[in-house]
């Protein structure tokens, strides 16, 4: 159990990675510390006080508490954690609580119990074994100054009870800290994962759509002198894409985007068929869980989207199949890859060298999928996604 200074993660306290001392929560927990604190003092200084009459004993005795209260506070206190001097304060708030007992003998009360809990909060790891001690050793001593057994047994269990409590009230100080952090950084998190998901989202949604339009536009171009009418028809569907995709939009900023692999099968035809490329498509796998019908839906879109920017394809093939387990298995090939291979080490680029790939790698693997890249050197290209059967992909999950 460490409490020392050296467990501050980079020298900063709760409070600082909080906000510091403008946070209330970091307020309240630092007066509860020093009510505590003031409390002992204050019992100790009447306590004392009361058994000297003279204000030669009582005001050097008063200052000394005072003193040892400001030790208790720094000891105690979250801001202790920022703090690489408390071997000395610690030897000090040691001595001025045993060293009076010699020059006001009985009369002395002190702040044992301060001390004891100041030994747990700074001393690691043998913090509870000196604890331990100091407490024992309060009987011999309060023996030596003539006290009777009860009082004696007493100045034990007070001086436990008393480093206790200042314990446990500095740690639950902390705690409290520390879950406010903990609550402030989860909440960047959630912001930072949907704004990645959201980034994912749109580059997956958009950029077939953009893609799409783009070649339409490219194709209209070229037929305008040729054929008005074609020509007209396709920025017509040019026109009706980027509608759509601006739908897509609005549905994707409310959360209420649905995609669906036979759909968007049906779409990546049109358009492949558009772009003059001989496609395939053969879907068996009615009836997909939601998630995984969407996952399989982007799969495609990629898929596609990657094929008309980047290759050179007369052929394309998009075959989904479910075996009698109820794994799903997509496959959208093309021969538009040239035949050498394309990484340093003359091995094929792995699935997630690209963003769009990487997205689909990571959409996949929530769903207990997984996805491969591959060409077999004549020119073919395969993009594999393979989602388990519901009891595997659980396990998937749990892994």
């Amino acid at each position: 159990m460490d409490h020392s200074a050296d467990r501050t993660g980079g020298g900063r306290s709760p409070a600082e990675r909080t906000g510091g001392s403008g946070d209330p929560l970091s307020r309240l927990t630092r007066g509860i510390v020093v009510m505590v604190a003031v409390g002992f003092c204050a019992a100790s200084a009447v306590a004392t006080v009361r058994n000297h009459d003279g204000l030669a004993y009582q005001l050097p005795a008063v200052a000394m508490l005072l003193v040892l209260l400001g030790f208790q506070i720094g000891h105690a206190g979250p801001w202790r954690l920022a703090r690489r001097w408390w071997p000395w304060s610690l030897a000090a708030h040691g001595v001025l609580t045993y060293l009076p007992f010699l020059l006001f003998d009985g009369t002395w009360v002190g702040l044992p119990g301060s001390f004891a809990g100041s030994l747990l909060l700074t001393v690691a790891p043998r913090s509870w074994a000196l604890f331990a001690a100091l407490v024992a050793a309060q009987y011999p001593i309060c023996a030596a100054l003539g006290g009777t057994l009860g009082q004696c047994v007493n100045a034990s269990v007070s001086t436990a009870v008393g480093g206790i409590v200042v314990y446990g009230v500095a740690r639950l100080a902390d705690l409290i800290t520390e879950l406010r952090a903990a609550r402030t950084e989860l909440a960047e998190l959630a912001v930072d994962r949907e704004r990645l998901r959201f980034a994912r989202d749109l580059h997956d949604l958009l950029g077939s759509s953009l893609s799409v339009a783009a070649l339409k536009c490219q194709l209209a171009e070229r037929l305008a002198g040729q054929d008005p009418e074609r020509a007209r028809a396709e920025m017509a569907e040019v026109l009706a894409l980027v509608r759509q995709a601006m739908t897509d939009t609005r549905r994707l900023s409310s959360g209420d985007l649905r995609l669906s692999l036979a759909r968007e099968a049906r779409s990546a035809v049109a358009a492949l068929r558009a772009a003059g490329i001989e496609v395939e498509a053969e879907l068996d796998c009615a009836g997909l869980p939601s998630e995984v019908d969407a996952v399989l839906a982007t799969v495609v879109r990629e898929a596609v989207t990657n094929l008309l920017r980047h290759s050179a394809a007369r052929r394309c093939g998009i075959r989904a199949e479910r075996d009698g387990l109820g794994t799903v298995r997509l496959v959208v090939s093309n021969d538009g890859v040239p035949g050498e291979p394309d990484g340093p080490d003359g091995a094929p680029r792995a699935p997630g060298d690209g963003r769009g790939i990487g997205n689909l790698t990571a959409r996949l693997r929530a769903v207990g999928g997984r996805l491969t890249a591959e060409r077999d050197g004549t020119g073919w290209f395969r993009l594999t996604a393979v989602v388990e059967a519901a009891p595997a992909r659980d396990a998937a999950r749990a892994a």
